[in-house]
């Protein structure tokens, strides 16, 4: 008996850890193959777009440069149309607020991007200009959250019950959607650049620092997760064994108590 419920889990065990992904594997979370260190709190005093296609968002310490797709993602950023404004406001109960975050690969010097834009109404038409021609990354609701856009370009804000619309929130990097991909640098000329950038007022980030977790690391919780495997396995084993004696146990009380 004790042998075939240790065969019993170990095949258990095999089964489930085939399923398990890479530690390394790009499509497992950001979060799973990192480790988080000290979050902090920055401000983005410059946006710039560069000739050759890279944008560049500086803070006081350091700069994160985007380019190719990605940089276009940015966008909504570089309207001048409504950014003023926002930049002005920029409170979460307000009609125009930006709420902008960053998560970190110290060990490799490389950045994701995501924020939430909240705007009037009346500027659905920029927003949509400044995203032409993307692939979704983004999910867009309407006055808050109560009426999910799945076609930005074409679905009408008329289309959602409950009378007239007033504000739309655009979040860029929306849970499972892809995100805004560049690298941290730090430009030589970095205060002729701030002369020249669109910000008049800066735009307060948060920041979640991540390092590579470490081979000890991977291979501790690799024996954690196969002690937790080894554990469920052998009390689906005992489940599988002691089943049909209860269910016979059951079968013969059954009549007893029927009496």
């Amino acid at each position: 008996m004790k042998k075939f419920i240790s065969l019993l889990c170990l095949l258990l065990v095999a089964c489930s850890s085939n399923n398990t992904p890479p530690a390394y594997d790009s499509t497992t979370p950001f979060y799973k193959y990192m480790t988080r260190l000290e979050g902090e709190e920055i401000l983005i005093r410059g946006i710039i777009k560069t000739p050759d296609n890279k944008t560049y968002l500086l803070s006081d310490n350091e700069d994160y440069e985007f380019s190719g797709i990605d940089a276009r993602y940015l966008q909504p950023l570089f309207q001048p149309e409504y950014m003023t404004k926002l930049l002005k406001s920029n409170r979460s109960d307000d009609k125009f607020y930006l709420a902008l975050s960053f998560a970190a690969d110290r060990s490799n010097n490389l950045v994701k991007v995501y924020y939430e834009l909240v705007l009037p109404m009346k500027y659905l038409n920029t927003l949509r200009q400044s995203l032409k021609g993307l692939e979704q990354r983004w999910n867009v609701f309407y006055d808050g959250g109560d009426c999910h856009i799945s076609d930005f370009f074409h679905q009408e804000p008329s289309e959602c019950k409950g009378g007239p619309r007033t504000k739309i929130t655009l979040y860029m990097g929306w849970v499972e959607k892809p995100i805004i991909n560049g690298r941290i640098v730090k430009l030589n000329n970095r205060d002729e650049i701030l002369k020249k950038s669109s910000l008049s007022i800066p735009i307060p980030a948060y920041f979640d620092n991540y390092r590579l977790k470490t081979d000890e690391e991977i291979r501790s919780e690799k024996r954690d997760e196969m002690k937790k495997s080894t554990q469920d396995g052998i009390e689906k084993a005992v489940s599988i064994i002691t089943a049909p004696i209860y269910y016979l146990m059951l079968i013969g009380v059954g009549p007893v108590m029927g009496k």
